[in-house]
């Protein structure tokens, strides 16, 4: 009798075990939703209601549970490449920047495992597209990164080095040339404007005059060093703190005569940064309408 008992059990055990394989299909990997009957069938109050069975994540990883899921038939199988088809026909392209990071990770996962389970021109060539819409957003962030660093100085930014000496011979002729070719453009519409707390304190006034000299002869622009007490507006306008004097900062005569300052430098930076960070701050942090249209880009 205790025979016949547990394998009434063991039976029922093994139906309820397929029953869940079965039901395993529906849901997120075959990108449909349970059937709304489903639910409505299971009633947790009544004891004689077949509740489904869970499995954990530990059970699942299991080489037994995974050999106990069927494949899938010919019929199923053909329904699954039809809503794969219609999925990646239906990637909202024109819409990709307003998807949450949540939408699009699981935009980029369900197109990866169908590129891969199906490597077509048209999944392979989506899924390409994603991670390059990706890499971009990526490159933007790092600039806006960099731009917030400037304006509000509390993170290193790291130069590129070059470590070989004609390496580093190369890259400063590069940088020569490239600078010349650059800052010729704004010989009458930009300027620095150097804010220290007192222009009566000869060793930084002295500090300053000498390193922007220099940067002068780069850049033919030409400068101001200017005492913080004798610029309140302009002061109260770009958030300078008396405490982390001194700063360094562009002025740019943009479109229709429009002033735009930009941080270039916080406190004793060296010429060849200040240099670099302007370039970078007029290419990346102003808006292409404020820049005169000579100097937009292409």
């Amino acid at each position: 009798m205790k025979k016949i008992i547990l394998l009434s059990v063991l039976v029922c055990s093994v139906f309820a075990l397929n029953d869940f394989f079965e039901d395993s299909k529906n849901g997120y990997f075959y990108y449909r939703e349970l059937p709304p009957e489903t639910e409505k069938n299971i009633n947790k109050n009544d004891k004689n209601s077949t509740l489904t069975k869970v499995i954990s994540t530990a059970d699942y990883n299991s080489t037994f549970t995974k050999m106990s899921i069927p494949f899938e038939d010919k019929k199923q199988r053909q329904y699954r490449r039809e809503q794969e088809k219609k999925y990646v026909d239906n990637i909202p392209w024109h819409d990709l920047n307003n998807l949450s990071a949540d939408e699009y990770r699981r935009l980029m996962d369900t197109t990866r495992e169908i590129a891969v389970a199906t490597p077509s021109k048209q999944y392979v060539k989506s899924y390409a597209s994603l991670q390059k819409f990706w890499v971009d957003k990526s490159e933007k962030f790092a600039k806006v990164w960099s731009v917030a660093n400037l304006e509000n100085p509390d993170e290193l930014i790291y130069p590129k080095f070059e470590f070989s000496a004609s390496g580093r011979k190369i890259r400063y002729k590069e940088k020569k040339k490239e600078n010349k070719d650059f800052f010729t453009k704004f010989k009458d519409t930009m300027g620095y404007i150097v804010v220290i707390e007192d222009k009566n304190d000869a060793e930084t006034y002295n500090r300053f005059d000498y390193m922007y000299k220099t940067i002068k002869e780069q850049t033919g622009l030409e400068y101001m060093i200017v005492d913080y007490y004798d610029i309140p507006q302009l002061a109260r306008k770009l958030k300078i703190d008396l405490k982390t004097l001194p700063e360094n900062f562009i002025m740019y005569r943009g479109n229709k005569n429009k002033e735009v300052y930009k941080r270039v430098a916080k406190g004793y930076a060296s010429a060849t940064q200040i240099v670099e960070n302007t370039r970078f701050v007029f290419d990346n942090a102003i808006l292409e309408e404020d820049k005169r249209p000579e100097h937009r880009a292409e």
